[in-house]
């Protein structure tokens, strides 16, 4: 009421407050003829009341126009991989949680690596739930990064944490992490993976499934308070229908709960790691061959459907 009366005549207000209109909401929905039933005001003041309020609080309008313009100028979390990036027009998309997930070996952590030394300037958290972080591996990406400073510290601004079980993944994202959130200034938190504090032999479907929906809530909003890019490694099941199929693990409980999903899986293509874009189908003898991979869209609200290769080398992810 007490808005209201900042935008309303005096006298105006004092004849609502005597017939007990007291919320927006009662000045809207209600038909002139019913205010005017309760006030005695004229029908012209009663237009006059509803537009005043309207204009007042009625959420704003937004265009389509202006929403593409907006997100366009939101910057991505470049993964450092022309293809890849090419493919998410962009980058990863912030404020949203992005899963990959694909075989064992496929190039997944090695995705999450070289994306955290892309935006290690802009602050990165990296929670490995797997093996320890692969430091060594970290190090041979950055001497290889083309923007190389042997005098700039590349971990100075990313966080790592390891934790194996479920609960301390929850107390994690629950407690420290918006902590951590409130004092540094960070673009992108990196899940390596979300599925292994899950693989366990406990039944109780129903508590995980209750978990991981838990997970997922809690990262979207952190996400979208602190404007960070979310990604979540996530390993394979095999499929009953189709033999030479697999699908990502956690199920339905998981999936409903993703915005981007990309999958990563080997070729047969065989690429010359000194030269990526000399590349055959058939078996070449160099020493420096490597297999290609191939990452596709699987569900993307602002991406088509399309796919692209690349390959994986002592510099990291490099196009095809």
């Amino acid at each position: 009421m007490a808005l209201i009366n900042t935008i309303l005549p005096p006298k105006m207000f004092e004849v609502l407050d005597r017939a007990g209109l007291s919320t927006v909401k009662q000045i809207i929905t209600l038909s002139v003829w019913d205010i005017k039933k309760s006030t005695n005001l004229s029908i012209e003041d009663i237009m006059l009341l509803k537009n005043m309020v309207a204009n007042n609080f009625s959420p704003t309008t937004v265009t389509g126009k202006t929403l593409k313009k907006t997100y366009s100028e939101i910057l991505k979390i470049s993964t450092g991989c022309q293809n890849v990036d090419n493919l998410l027009n962009g980058g990863f998309r912030r404020g949203t949680i992005t899963e990959v997930f694909g075989e064992s070996g496929c190039g997944k952590t090695q995705l999450a690596l070289q994306s955290t030394l892309n935006n290690w300037l802009g602050g990165c958290v990296y929670i490995c739930t797997e093996d320890l972080f692969p430091t060594k591996r970290f190090e041979e990406i950055k001497i290889n990064l083309s923007s190389y400073d042997p005098k700039i510290d590349y971990g100075k601004h990313v966080f790592v944490e390891h934790i194996t079980e479920a609960k301390d993944l929850l107390s994690c994202i629950r407690v420290r992490l918006p902590k951590l959130l409130e004092q540094h200034k960070l673009s992108l938190l990196v899940i390596d993976s979300v599925t292994a504090p899950f693989r366990c032999e406990s039944t109780n479907y129903i508590r995980r499934a209750e978990d991981l929906r838990e997970i997922a809530i809690l990262l979207t909003s952190l996400a979208q308070e602190y404007n960070l890019a979310i990604l979540c490694i996530n390993q394979v099941t095999a499929s009953f229908e189709d033999s030479d199929n697999v699908l990502p693990s956690l199920g339905l409980a998981w999936s409903n709960m993703v915005t981007t999903r990309l999958m990563i899986k080997k070729t047969s293509r065989i690429a010359d790691a000194n030269n990526p874009q000399k590349h055959k189908h058939h078996l070449l003898t160099s020493n420096h061959t490597v297999y290609g991979r191939e990452m596709s869209t699987v569900f993307a609200p602002h991406l088509p459907n399309s796919k692209t290769e690349f390959i994986i080398t002592s510099k990291g992810l490099q196009s095809l």
